[in-house]
């Protein structure tokens, strides 16, 4: 069994990634989407009763995947299903530094260092006898891989340690940006709609053409350091892409090519970067991916994603039929799930009365 579920994250990432025996099967956690959208994910993690997650990856800094993680770590009930958490912190972007950083009380470093779990276990050089280094991908030579508990294993694709360092110069400002100013859980900003063009009034092949030509660059330097990586179980595969920049992933995908031996690699199961940002996905990087199956996790708020440009890409570089699993219907991806059919997509999402969307790899 393998298989990975969408909570109710807002407009960001909360997944749940199970493997193994279907009586007893491994977990792992992928952040904890918004302060906003705690409630939700809280309720469907009380629900699984018999998880205890092998992991707790929370990404990067950006509210939308720490804003939970903060409410989490806070939740006497579900904080103890956690063994190891994976999170670069300030001490992972600068070379010194105590591990508290320059905000001494950033809310989720402070409630990992006491809390007892964890840190980067395995993940070199230690930053401390309680810390170990962080998670970042060498210059050159073989992605790093772990295998985990149940017969999985994690090869990681981002960040590298240029983008980690730039991290460190522009911290404080990122952090607090994110709410993480104190030790309390600080007030975020309201969701708000965005408006955007809609579809194209006959949407064709040519029409999917002209979309996925539309380029841009993510330039957040929180997106940067995203943690993502491949995880593969049984001889399946499945890209947890965050919201790591394409360039950090193109590159990775090519050293990961070599490292499987195939020119294009099969991938079971992509989880599109940043929500489908239009910034965070290139032709070039879809290349290199022989996909035809795509998590689109977001409810739409604040940056109205996924980008049709970003959907129009996945289209023309699959070369087939493709299916989008998306956690919510929203303004973005009504339009697609009526019209996709005609150029090879279908969408899906929850049935009726569920809160999460679970797709088996």
């Amino acid at each position: 069994m393998f298989a990975v579920e969408m909570l109710p994250a807002g407009h960001g990432d909360a997944l749940v990634v199970e493997y193994g025996a279907e009586a007893d099967p491994h977990q792992l956690l992928i952040d904890a989407g918004t302060y906003h959208a705690w409630e939700g994910v809280q309720a469907q993690l009380m629900r699984r009763r018999r998880d205890k997650y092998e992991v707790f990856v929370v990404t990067h800094v950006d509210e939308d995947h720490i804003g939970g993680a903060i409410s989490l770590l806070d939740d006497g009930n579900l904080n103890q299903r956690i063994d190891q958490v994976w999170f670069n912190g300030y001490v992972h972007c600068t070379s010194g530094g105590n591990v508290l950083g320059p905000l001494n009380g950033e809310q989720l470093t402070y409630r990992i260092a006491r809390g007892g779990f964890h840190w980067n276990e395995g993940f070199m050089p230690r930053k401390s006898v309680d810390v170990g280094g962080p998670v970042v991908v060498p210059s050159a030579g073989d992605l790093p891989s772990f295998d985990l508990p149940g017969g999985a294993t994690v090869v990681l694709l981002s960040p590298t340690g240029p983008k980690l360092r730039a991290m460190a110069k522009k911290w404080v400002k990122v952090v607090k940006e994110a709410g993480l100013g104190d030790a309390g859980h600080t007030s975020i900003p309201t969701p708000r709609d965005r408006t955007f063009d809609p579809l194209p009034d006959a949407l064709d092949f040519d029409a999917i053409a002209k979309l996925a030509a539309k380029r841009a660059s993510d330039r957040s330097p929180a997106n940067a350091t995203s943690i993502a990586f491949v995880l593969e179980y049984d001889g399946k595969r499945v890209l947890f892409a965050a919201d790591a920049y394409a360039s950090i992933l193109t590159d990775s995908m090519r050293r990961y090519a070599e490292r499987v031996g195939e020119a294009r690699p099969r991938i079971d199961l992509v989880k599109l970067a940043h929500h489908g940002s239009n910034a965070n996905i290139s032709l070039e990087l879809l290349g290199l991916i022989d996909c035809r199956r795509w998590l689109v996790s977001t409810n739409g708020d604040n940056f109205a994603h996924p980008d049709d440009a970003a959907i129009a890409k996945v289209i023309v570089s699959a070369g087939a039929p493709v299916t989008f699993y998306c956690n919510y219907r929203t303004a973005r991806t009504i339009p697609w799930e009526e019209r996709g059919q005609a150029v090879g997509a279908a969408f899906l999402f929850p049935k009726a009365r569920q809160r999460s969307m679970r797709v088996t790899v």
